[in-house]
C-alpha cells in the first residue's frame, strides 16, 4: 500500500462557502503590506542572484548579490520608510533575526515607527537546509522576542516549509502563519501541536515575483495592486476579505521604483478614505478573524 499524499493543512473549500463575515470597522478590504527585512549572510551562497557569476558558477563570498540586498538596507529601507509613512503603524515587517545583530540600526527603526514584526526565520534561508528545524524556529522566537516583545506569527523565508513546520510554530507559541497562500481570507490549519490561523499572503502582489522572476517592466506591481484593489472592493462587498502587498527593499527601496510604492499607497489611502478599505498588520487579521472563528478543537476538522 503506498503512503498517502501528502496534502494541504486545511479542508478544501471554495472561498466563497467559507464563513460570512464581518467588517472591521466599516472595512470590507484589509489591506496587510509586509516588509521582508533580511540578512543575506555572505558565508553561503546567496539566496537569489540579481547577477549570476561569470560561467555559471556559484560562487561565495557572492559580492554582486549581497551588495545588491545590502544597499537596499542601507539606502531602499529610509525611501520605503518615507512613502510608507502614511499607513502609520499598520506596516508589518517579517524579520529575520540575524537582522537585529547584524543591523542593530533596523531594528531601532522599526521599533521608532511602532510596526509590527512577525518572525521570519533567522536568517534568508530555506527551512529545509537545517537539521534541526525546531532549534531554529525557537532561536528567531526567542531573538525576537528579546529586542521587540514576543512575534505572534510566522513567514517563512521563501514561504517553504516541512512537513512538521506548523507543528513547530503553534508548540513555539506562534498563533499565525503566511505560508499557505491558498485563499484570500483567512482559515484555520491542521498541525500535531494544534490549528494555527493560516492568513493570506501573495505570489502576485509580491515585488519578486513580479519584478525578479517574472522579469516585468516598472509599474507592474503598482498595476496589479490597482486593479486587484479595484476588484477586492466589488468582490468583499459580499464579504470581507484581505489583500496583502510583500514589499523587499532591494527591489522597491530603488530610485526608480521607490515612487511606484508612493503610488499604491496613495491607492490604498485614497480608497480607505472611502470608508470600505483599511490598512491592517497581520496581527489585527488575526484578532478580528479569531474573535468570529474560534479556533478548532485539536483534531477537528475547520
Amino acid at each position: 500500500m503506498s503512503p498517502a499524499e501528502r496534502r494541504a493543512p486545511a479542508p478544501f473549500a471554495l472561498s466563497g462557502d467559507g464563513p460570512r463575515l464581518t467588517p472591521l470597522a466599516g472595512a470590507t478590504v484589509l489591506v496587510n503590506v509586509v516588509l521582508n527585512l533580511e540578512h543575506w549572510t555572505l558565508d553561503r551562497p546567496m539566496p537569489r542572484a540579481a547577477l549570476p557569476a561569470p560561467h555559471g558558477l556559484t560562487v561565495v563570498p557572492d559580492v554582486a548579490n549581497h551588495s545588491w540586498v545590502l544597499y537596499g538596507l542601507r539606502a531602499g529601507l529610509p525611501r520605503l520608510a518615507a512613502a510608507l509613512a502614511p499607513l502609520g503603524r499598520a506596516v508589518t515587517v517579517a524579520l529575520n533575526a540575524d537582522v537585529i545583530d547584524h543591523y542593530p540600526q533596523i531594528a531601532d527603526l522599526v521599533a521608532d515607527l511602532g510596526w509590527e514584526v512577525v518572525a521570519h526565520g533567522v536568517r534568508q534561508q530555506s527551512i529545509q537546509s537545517y537539521d534541526n528545524e525546531a532549534a531554529v524556529v525557537a532561536a528567531a522566537v526567542s531573538r525576537i522576542a528579546d529586542r521587540f516583545g514576543a512575534p505572534r506569527g510566522w513567514l517563512s523565508p521563501g514561504m517553504n516549509q516541512s512537513d512538521d513546520s506548523l507543528a513547530h510554530l503553534a508548540r513555539a507559541g506562534l498563533v499565525f502563519n503566511h505560508d499557505w497562500m491558498i485563499d484570500d481570507r483567512p482559515l484555520w490549519l491542521t498541525s500535531d501541536a494544534g490549528p494555527v490561523l493560516g492568513l493570506p499572503y501573495t505570489l502576485t502582489l509580491n515585488d519578486v515575483t513580479t519584478y525578479q522572476v517574472g522579469l516585468q517592466a516598472d509599474g507592474a506591481l503598482a498595476d496589479r495592486t490597482v486593479r486587484t484593489l479595484a476588484r477586492h472592493r466589488r468582490e468583499a462587498s459580499d464579504n470581507p476579505l484581505v489583500m496583502p502587498v510583500g514589499l523587499h527593499p532591494h527591489i522597491m527601496g530603488t530610485a526608480h521604483r521607490i515612487g511606484e510604492v508612493e503610488q499604491i499607497i496613495a491607492a490604498i489611502c485614497a480608497a480607505a478614505a472611502e470608508g470600505d478599505v483599511r490598512a491592517v498588520t497581520s496581527g489585527e487579521i488575526h484578532d478580528w478573524y479569531t474573535a468570529q472563528v474560534p479556533a478548532p478543537a485539536h483534531g477537528a476538522a475547520s
